[in-house]
């Protein structure tokens, strides 16, 4: 433990804060007792494996998570999303960003899905589990064709973009991104904020081309929230 006062401790820090130092403005907040501000001096400074952890003594799991998951930890990062009780989160982490396909298969069938999408979304996850693992696919392609249909009727209007990205991802997985597309221009035409931007770099990133697609920002939505 240290023997420095806290206070000083932290007027250190402030001082290091000012001149660009996160790091060891970090060190002084967290030597002081105070994970949550050295959590967000550690991201400052880019180092998101020390962030992480601070965070997770804070109590703050899905902020570790996130962290974890720009640090390319992935595993950790799906533990602390279930840790912080987002089992789908943890499920989508593993069977997209690992092999653990069965320990995702079982997050995703104890995971609480209480909205139409959040109960779209765990079928999009079991069945990508089921391809990856078992090369069985057609149930997921079978879901992605019919998730068009039902974007824009979903509520909360956030749920929205959570299964479009869910979708595209889960597409490209399987090798089709023309279904990726049709995901795309459906989550357009319901007004889902950012689309036309996330549309845009992913067309570039797996199409090589980004004719056709809108550069315009959705128009408005028209479901309420």
């Amino acid at each position: 433990m240290s023997t420095r006062p806290p206070d000083l401790l932290v007027r250190a820090a402030h001082c290091y804060e000012q001149t660009g130092d996160y790091a060891q403005a970090a060190r002084c907040h967290d030597e002081a007792g105070h994970p949550l501000k050295a959590a967000e001096l550690w991201e400052q400074a880019g180092d998101m494996t020390r962030a992480a952890d601070c965070w997770q003594r804070a109590r703050r799991p899905t902020r570790a998570a996130e962290c974890l998951l720009s640090a390319h930890r992935y595993d950790e990062a799906a533990a602390c999303f279930e840790a912080g009780g987002d089992l789908l989160r943890a499920g989508f982490t593993l069977v997209t960003l690992t092999r653990s396909f069965a320990t995702a298969e079982q997050l995703f069938a104890t995971a609480r899905a209480q909205t139409p999408g959040e109960r779209l979304r765990r079928r999009l996850g079991r069945q990508l589990a089921a391809a990856r693992a078992y090369g069985d696919s057609g149930p997921l392609l079978h879901t992605l064709a019919d998730v068009p249909e039902r974007i824009g009727s979903l509520t909360p209007a956030r749920e929205r973009a959570d299964v479009e990205r869910w979708a595209v991802v889960a597409a490209v997985l399987i090798h089709r991104p023309d279904l990726g597309a049709l995901v795309f221009a459906a989550s357009y035409r319901a007004g889902v904020g950012g689309c036309a931007e996330r549309w845009q770099h992913w067309a570039a990133e797996h199409l090589g081309d980004t004719t056709g697609v809108p550069t315009a920002p959705a128009p408005p939505d028209p479901v309420a929230a």
